[in-house]
């Protein structure tokens, strides 16, 4: 007797490994674009342009959260563009790792209101290696 064994997803994660990632800050200033990469379980890698989508006088950043489960996250390196007006930065290789996995990332994008509160919009991306 021959079983055949099915497991669902099996090829999931390598068709998910890469993902084109992009968003905007709600008051329409700052927009990001990229592709995120997942290189195993507790490991990504990614590429991102961030524009001043306005001509207000506002710097723009980004940064990302790492979630590593439940209710443990920390906080990557701000990125930020004081181009000005219709200007782009990218940055490429960026990298997170935590050896107790990462359930995946989120992508905080912000326009620096000065003065006033930032204007931030979260993107979430799931780890398709986790757990």
């Amino acid at each position: 007797m021959v079983l055949g064994l099915t497991f669902a997803g099996a090829g999931t994660a390598a068709a998910d490994q890469s993902k084109s990632i992009s968003g905007k800050s709600p008051d329409g200033g700052a927009s990001i674009s990229g592709t995120l990469t997942w290189t195993g379980r507790g490991s990504f890698k990614a590429d991102v342009t961030l524009k001043d989508a306005k001509c207000d006088g506002n710097p723009v950043y980004f940064y990302f959260i790492i979630n590593k489960g439940w209710t443990s996250e920390w906080q990557g390196k701000r990125r930020d563009n004081n181009e000005g007006c219709g200007k782009s930065i990218t940055w490429k290789g960026i990298e997170g790792s935590d050896t107790n996995g990462i359930f995946g990332p989120t992508l905080r994008v912000c326009t620096d209101i000065r003065p006033g509160l930032d204007s931030c919009k979260e993107y979430a991306y799931d780890n398709p290696y986790f757990p």
